[in-house]
């Protein structure tokens, strides 16, 4: 008797749970209209690119503006943007709603870009799931707009091996990759994991030290400064052209300078290349008048045959004049 006077309420409890469906995931789908005016979760930038704030930032006319800053010697600079660059959706963590896939730049002429996806949470909140790809390593560039999700949920984009600025023409290496959501995060899925030698593109790099100028000797104070040349990867230039922007009254002085050429702000020497994934230390004379002090001497490079810099800040230094 007792099994049959539970078994309508069991039935009941079956019908009811029966009748609630499962509440559907939150819509992730975000127009651009509201992204370009939305507070977004911006992951941290690559450390070996434009760097750029993260954490919060709120976008106004799919863009934040940010205040100049300075950046040590030889590091990558700082950005003066970060841009919403263009977007694409799709099931990226399937659970049965769409995601969106932003494609943000930290510019400064150039810069760096990262792919990061966003969903709404249950309060309509936008959230980021995370970082699927950025420019960083071999990768120097992602295309705006070759983002593309899949039905499986992977998002695959163009990456290339370098990123062109103005009026650059040097050619660029693209490949497809494709990333998707395993336990929490982003991994490639699909598509080459090296980018192959680019002939057209090198990393090869310049740093100085100080010119430390002497006690004064007829009237001038004489010094000398090391640069040093390093060629990192990519394609082995056959030599280097090192560009020099003296401050007020600094000339070279001795006998060790090679040819030099001139121009109305500086001159240039060229010297034989780096060993393929080495260095080689140069030591330069100058003099200056002994009333003068202080400054930097500036410095540039560029190759022969020409190339394209992986790096741009690889191509500068200054040489703090004492």
């Amino acid at each position: 008797m007792l099994t049959m006077a539970i078994s309508p309420i069991l039935a009941t409890l079956v019908t009811v749970a029966a009748s609630v469906a499962p509440t559907p995931a939150p819509d992730g789908r975000i127009p651009l209209a509201a992204l370009r005016e939305a507070t977004l979760d911006v992951p941290g930038w690559p450390a070996d690119n434009v760097r750029g704030p993260s954490g919060p930032l709120r976008f106004h006319d799919g863009s934040v503006t940010i205040e100049p800053r300075e950046t040590p010697d030889g590091q990558p600079p700082y950005a003066q943007s970060v841009t919403i660059l263009s977007a694409a959706y799709g099931d990226v963590d399937r659970d049965g709603a769409d995601e969106t896939v932003v494609l943000l730049g930290a510019l400064i002429e150039g810069g760096s870009k990262q792919l990061v996806a966003y969903d709404r949470d249950r309060a309509g909140h936008i959230v980021a799931l995370g970082r699927v790809a950025a420019t960083t390593g071999e990768v120097r560039d992602i295309r705006a707009d070759s983002a593309r999700v899949d039905a499986a949920g992977a998002v695959s984009a163009l990456v290339g091996d370098y990123q062109r600025c103005c009026d650059d023409d040097t050619p660029q290496i693209w490949q497809t990759r494709s990333y998707a959501l395993r336990d929490g995060r982003f991994e490639q899925v699909g598509g080459p994991t090296r980018m192959p030698l680019n002939p057209h593109v090198t990393q090869t790099r310049v740093t100085a030290g100080k010119l430390a100028l002497g006690a004064a000797t007829g009237g001038y104070r004489y010094g000398t400064v090391d640069v040093t040349l390093t060629h990192r990867r990519g394609a082995h230039p056959e030599k280097i052209t090192l560009w020099f922007y003296p401050p007020d009254g600094l000339e070279r002085t001795g006998a060790g300078w090679p040819a030099v050429t001139t121009r109305p702000d500086g001159f240039g020497v060229t010297v034989p290349a780096p060993p393929a994934g080495g260095s080689v230390t140069h030591t330069f004379g100058f003099r200056r008048p002994a009333a003068l002090s202080g400054g930097e001497l500036s410095l540039e490079i560029t190759t022969a045959p020409p190339m394209g810099q992986a790096l741009p800040w690889d191509s500068s230094a200054a040489a703090p004049v004492s």
